[in-house]
């Protein structure tokens, strides 16, 4: 799976209908999700510079030092 984001931009309630094509349970953390996008994806959806997310792991980590 990916991240992914919805935004009603109507002034009456939304109703969403999602439906999956496997009875298997799966997640992604965000750790994971960050090191599989692009420096340059992070730095446009976050409005950050890219050069912020270069110190950021590129794997799936449980804990991170903060430095």
């Amino acid at each position: 799976g990916y991240g992914h984001s919805i935004e009603n931009v109507g002034s009456s309630a939304s109703r969403i209908l999602i439906g999956f094509n496997s009875g298997i349970y799966e997640s992604i953390d965000l750790s994971a999700w960050v090191a599989g996008n692009p420096v340059d994806v992070l730095a446009t959806n976050f409005n950050r510079p890219a050069s912020l997310f270069d110190k950021f792991p590129r794997k799936d980590v449980f804990i991170a030092p903060n430095e």
